[in-house]
Order: C-alpha cells, then structure tokens, then sequence
C-alpha cells in the first residue's frame, strides 16, 4: 500500500509539473522546445496519470473490502450474542453481565472515587476470611507508588480483633506504628489512618476500607460519615453482582436439568442415571453427603437407601431406613420439605436410624421428598459437616430439582415395568421366550469376553397334553405355575429360568459344565417326580424330560447350543422321558 501511495505522490507532482509547462498559456518556451522533448513530457504526463487512475481504482477495491470485512465482523458478533443468549430467552432472561469483571470495575472505581473525594494518599479494600483469621486485598488507589500485601494475617495487628467490634476509626500521626500499616510492602510516609467497616445484609462484617494521607490531621467526623457512605455504596454494588451472579448460576443450573430431562434415554441404568443427577446437584448445591432412598414398600414403608454420593463412613446403599419418628417421617409421611440448620439443636430424634446423630459429623441438612402428583415414593438428603449450611432460597431450587428428578425417575419406572411385562411370562412369572434368548445371548457374550462356560437345559413336561384334555385348562394352568417354582427353588438366584413355549422351560446356568450341573438337573427331575399336584379334587403326577448343552463344547452361538439341547432333551423322550441327557455329538447319528 506504501509503494501505491508512493506512485500517487510522483505522478500528482508530475502532472503539476507538467501542467504548468504544457499548459498554462503564459509559458512560450514549451513552443520553442524540440519534438522528441514533447513527446517525451506527454508520456509522462499519460503515466502520471494512468498511475493515479490505477491507485484511485485499487483504493476504491480497498474500501469496498474492508466494507466487506466490517460486515461479516458484525453479522459474527450478532451471531454470537443470539447463541449466547438463545437458552436465556427461554426464560425470559438475557444477562450479558460478568459479575467477576463487574466487581472488579466497582472495587477500582470506587477506590478512586474515594482516593479523590477524601484527598487520601491511599485508598484500598481487604475483606475479611474468618475461617483463615486474613484479609485479602481486592483493589485499591494511590497518588503514590507503592505496593500493597495481596493478603495480610490479621493476628498481631491492628486488624486482630477488628471484625468482633468493626467500627470506624480515625488515627492520627502520634497513634500510628508499623503494626497498624501492616497492609504496606514498604512503608511510606503516613500522618493519617481511616479505617471504616464493610458490611453486607443483616451487618454481617466482611471487609474494611482504608485511607491514609501524609497530613498528621487529614480527616474530621464528617469525613468518616462520608467514607461510610462509600462503604454503603460497595456493599449494594457487590449485593447487586452477587444477585446477578446467582441468577446466571440458577439459569445454568435450570438449563442443565433441562437437558438432563430431554436427554435421558428411558432404558439408562438407574445407578448411572444417578451419578448423573449427583455430579448435577454439587454444581449448584455445597454438601458433604448426599442421599436417595427409595420406598420399596409402601404398606409397611419400608424405605431403602438406593444411592449415596460423598461421605461413605455412614448408611450406604442397600441400607434400610427408619421412617417413622425420625428425620424422614416429615419426607415420607407428611410430603414436606426439612431444613434443619443443627441437629444438636432440633427435635429431630435422628437421621436414618434411632440413637445415629451423635454418631456422624453431620450438623445440619437440607431434604425434600420424591413425589409424583400426590403419591410420594422417596426422598433426597443433602447433609453438611457445617450448621447453617443450607438458605431458604437453596431449598427452593432444591425443590425444582427434586419435582424433576421425580418425573424423571418416574418415566424409567414405567418404562422398566412396560419391559418387564414384555419380558415376563404373564402365566408362571419368568421370563418368556424373548428374555430367554437375549439373556442368553448376553450370557454367551460374557463367555466369550472372560473365557467362561455356560451350561442349558431345556425341559419339556411328559404327556401334558392328556392333564388339559383330561382335566381343563385352568388346572393344566396351575401346574405349569408349580412347575415354575420347582424350577427356580431348585437353582442358583443367578441362574435365568424361562418359560421356552408351551410345557417346554429353559434354565441357564452361568460360570458351570455340564457335568457339574448334572446333579442340578437332577435334582429338578426328582423334585417334579415326587411332587403331587392337587387342586379342587384333582391330583396328579408328573415327570419331565431334560437336555443339556454347554458352551462353548457343544457350540460357539446361541443356536447351536440350543439345538443340542433341544436334541438331548429328545433323546431323553425317545428314551421314555424323566430322565436327564447330556449332548454328545453320537446323538446326531
């Protein structure tokens, strides 16, 4: 663009040149010049020319770009202000505000304010942690350059036992030593010390402002009443961002159960679903411990603890929970929120079970109950080591998340008893065909993970179709049901039993061979042998056939191992029935 600009000035320069030799009437020595001299001049006046012309075309290009640029730059900075704010809107809410920024623009400006207004060398702001005995600085304004401590112990200073009494105070030259100026790196010359509290609601202490001035006398009693408004003026700033800051949190919050609630998948595992909502609950929510316990019987409410996130020296899952008389009776009982800001101090008799609040930590909590419409089914614990730990407007949140996490936990119920009903034989109570072959399947897939074995059976009643032609269906009904329990009493809990069709059962036996389950099998043979069925004045006896296949010796897939079985339970017909036949590849012959 230099070289352009260059080129511009050259050619400008030559046609003034030019023009007032070639040009301008009073000049008769261009006349007398020579042919090839004119020529000469026209050229370059063609050049100068053309050059200007092509730098006035590239600055006109130039412009129109930049245009261009500016354009795209704020169609960007709309963009990205509409996608910022697109969540808010939904609420009703768009806070382009950043608290953090915020308060540091109001803890500079009113520094400055102060530093000016009072005529003080220094002005500054610490607050106060009381748990640590510091202060630390958070902004300050000087005439002078100086450094001040990023954080000061209070013990053995001026600011000791500030915070118990904090009133305003005014030193003056004779009362002033090093121990009061300890907020300095290096020491200036200081006549004068202000030092004026900082309050937030209900006068909680938080900090201090200071002054100080060269003059031994700088400031009188209307100058402390001045320096408190200032000090009034920090603290409606800094309550106003806190509120701020607390709605952008809550707005966050809200988004974030909102897409927890769109996004759950119905078929997610309910312990994952809960870690979920616990790592969801400490972005909002200061607790040590929190508790999910589910009603498992509402007749007797029997309560058990289903989830725990935090302190795990305590109840865990699985745990029982005692409702009545104690800190969940409000929860279960009554359907109302608890807030308890010291168990040493309250009438709650104890927390899960009798005779425990002496023996945790815990010193206040914050609980609401689990409720759908008006049907409560558990509750949610928040626990802290700290008393008045938990506000009023935290317990309100916590009440939305609650009715959230109750819908939600509501949906996978329902969704959970639609595939169980799909799942479960609707005569006997065990699974049907359907589960029986995916559990089979996610069995077998386990086998090939770990390089474990699996043995089925398949078992078919003996001539049942003379019980339904001889006495009725409903009592060939109540024998398939008994079946059934013989069935399960005779295997592991962790064993699948399955209605296969009809009078035909499959039972898989995972971690097992088939030599080790025969006596298993055996033992369901003998069982059903020696049971009588009796209903209404009819009895009877049945025996019953069984196969039994392993994998992965009798197959590598769900059909091969099945079809064994299938064959070694026909082998055992063929053979007369009641009888247990392990697979072998000679009965394929």
């Amino acid at each position: 663009m230099s070289s352009l600009k260059n080129v511009w000035i050259v050619s400008s320069v030559l046609i003034v040149v030019l023009f007032l030799f070639f040009i301008y009437p009073r000049l008769e020595s261009f006349g007398n010049m020579p042919a090839v001299f004119q020529w000469v001049f026209r050229v370059l006046v063609f050049i100068a020319i053309l050059s200007f012309t092509i730098f006035i075309l590239v600055e006109l290009k130039n412009w129109h770009s930049r245009c261009l640029v500016l354009e795209r730059v704020e169609e960007s900075k709309k963009s990205t202000a509409d996608s910022d704010s697109e969540d808010m809107r939904g609420l009703g809410l768009s806070l382009k505000i950043d608290p953090e920024k915020n308060y540091k623009e109001v803890t500079k400006q009113i520094s400055k304010i102060v530093q000016s207004s009072l005529m003080a060398q220094t002005a500054f702001i610490y607050l106060f942690n009381e748990s640590e005995s510091h202060y630390t600085l958070q902004g300050f304004h000087s005439s002078i350059d100086v450094e001040l401590a990023e954080q000061f112990i209070a013990e053995g200073s001026l600011f000791g036992e500030y915070h118990l009494s904090a009133q305003s105070i005014n030193y003056n030259a004779s009362e002033l030593d090093e121990e009061k100026l300890i907020y300095y790196k290096v020491i200036p010359k200081v006549g004068s010390l202000m030092i004026i509290p900082i309050r937030m609601s209900k006068g909680q202490f938080v900090g201090f402002l200071g002054l100080d001035s060269v003059d031994k006398e700088a400031w009188g009693e209307e100058d402390l009443e001045l320096a408190s408004s200032f000090t009034n003026m920090f603290s409606i700033s800094v309550w106003q961002i806190d509120v701020i800051d607390r709605q952008k949190n809550h707005i966050k919050f809200f988004q974030d159960v909102n897409k927890l609630n769109v996004s759950l998948s119905l078929g997610v595992e309910q312990l994952d679903f809960y870690k979920v909502a616990a790592n969801l609950s400490r972005k909002f929510f200061d607790f040590d411990k929190l508790t999910i316990a589910i009603l498992k019987n509402e007749q007797e409410k029997e309560l058990v603890i289903e989830y725990i996130d935090g302190y795990e020296a305590d109840y865990g899952i699985g745990h029982q929970v005692t409702v009545m008389g104690g800190l969940w009776e409000n929860l279960i009982i009554k359907g109302q929120p608890v807030m308890v800001s010291d168990y040493d101090e309250s009438d709650i008799e104890f927390r899960f079970q009798p005779g425990d609040k002496e023996s945790f930590p815990f010193r206040s909590c914050l609980g609401i109950p689990l409720m759908v419409g008006r049907k409560r089914f558990g509750g949610l614990l928040l626990e802290s080591f700290s008393t008045g730990n938990f506000l009023p407007e935290v317990a309100e949140t916590l009440i939305f998340f609650g009715k959230n996490l109750s819908e939600m936990i509501n949906r996978m119920n329902i969704y959970q008893s639609m595939k169980d009903l799909a799942m479960i034989d609707g005569l006997t109570g065990i699974c049907n065909h359907r589960a029986f072959k995916e559990r089979l399947q996610v069995e077998i897939d386990r086998c090939r993970r770990y390089g474990s074995t699996l043995t089925l059976f398949i078992l078919d009643l003996d001539k049942f179709k003379r019980i339904n032609d001889t006495y009725g269906h409903l009592y060939g009904d109540f024998v398939l049901k008994k079946i059934s329990n013989i069935i399960r009493g005779s295997v592991r809990t962790v064993d699948t039993v399955a209605r296969y069709g009809g009078e035909e059962f499959a039972v898989i036996l995972i971690n097992s061979d088939k030599k080790g389950c025969f006596n298993t099998a055996e033992r369901i043979r003998s069982n059903i042998q020696s049971f009588l069925f009796e209903k209404d004045g009819m009895s009877e006896r049945m025996t019953i056939s069984i196969g039994m296949s392993e994998y992965p010796a009798d197959g590598d897939d769900l059909q091969a191992i099945i079809a064994n079985a299938d064959m070694a339970m026909y082998q055992s017909k063929r053979d007369g029935g009641n009888k247990v036949v392990m697979y072998n590849p000679e009965l394929e012959s």
